[in-house]
């Protein structure tokens, strides 16, 4: 009934995002700027903490839009 999906997306090492890497932040972002799901990204819960929390600060300081 359920099968194993690959992420689409193989995020990197935990602790490895930086707000200023905007180039990365786009390959977890839709066209409407939310980001994508842990099942998507790959990311384990740390890792997609460490991703919001990076693209919020990298939308606070106006590098990337907030969205549509």
């Amino acid at each position: 009934m359920f099968e194993n999906v690959e992420p689409e997306i193989v995020g990197p090492p935990k602790g490895e995002f930086d707000y200023k890497d905007v180039e990365t932040f786009t390959r977890y972002l839709d066209a409407n700027g939310r980001l994508y799901s842990r099942k998507r990204t790959g990311l384990d819960a740390q890792g997609q903490r460490q991703l919001k929390k990076s693209v919020k600060f990298a939308r606070f300081l106006a590098l990337i839009p907030y969205g549509a």
